[in-house]
């Protein structure tokens, strides 16, 4: 038995979308248990890619990092091998994936929560976003910006994100590949400095913004 992918669907409230698509994962994990396809993911080797991209855009040593759509928190695994004494905290729409996640990692500090109706506190240096993007569906331009708006806000330093892009060779149908052009239009509107990276996967994009001039 599959579990049906439903993108959020045009006019469907963003509370509800949250409830559903956590509903989601969670059948996903009662199916597959802590694996990739509990939280929907290609595989260790995708996963690697996009977190040396996150790893390398800021120093993160000894910083405090929120990472929003936290899975089975396995960035706090790569971190502690990358950047020692990382303050990790992570926050999922999930219960069951969380649940996985504190049973794995139960020395971290994982929430419940969407950072859109929620505060979950801080302050933090570094907000992270791998991957949350894909079930955006419709209105995902959006509610993509609105997502990464509350994301710089909760930063002293910046924020990193990976977004399925438009411009890749091949689309899965029904997820929401974003435009890597308007994305940046819309990130510079927030913050002058900048990276883009779209030279790691040929399906995949990962801007950085920074509240001060980017390090080098």
């Amino acid at each position: 038995m599959t579990v049906p992918q439903r993108p959020i669907a045009p006019g469907e409230s963003w509370t509800a979308a949250i409830d559903r698509i956590g509903g989601y994962f969670d059948a996903l994990v009662a199916r597959f248990g802590p694996d990739m396809k509990g939280i929907d993911y290609g595989g260790r080797e995708t996963q690697r890619v996009r977190f040396e991209i996150i790893a390398d855009s800021f120093a993160l040593a000894g910083k405090r990092v929120l990472d929003v759509g936290c899975g089975f928190a396995d960035l706090a695994d790569f971190l502690a091998q990358r950047s020692p004494g990382v303050g990790y905290v992570g926050v999922d729409i999930s219960r069951s994936v969380l649940a996985e996640a504190r049973r794995r990692r139960p020395d971290l500090d994982l929430r419940r929560l969407d950072i859109l109706a929620e505060d979950p506190g801080g302050p933090f240096d570094v907000v992270v976003a791998n991957g949350i993007f894909y079930l955006l569906g419709a209105e995902g331009e959006a509610r993509m910006r609105a997502l990464i708006g509350r994301m710089f806000a909760l930063c002293r330093e910046g924020v990193v994100f990976t977004s399925l892009s438009s411009w890749a060779p091949r689309q899965q149908p029904g997820e929401f590949h974003a435009d890597p052009s308007r994305t940046v239009d819309f990130c510079r509107g927030l913050t002058p400095y900048l990276r883009f990276r779209h030279d790691y996967l040929p399906h995949d994009f990962a801007v950085c913004l920074y509240r001060g001039q980017v390090p080098v």
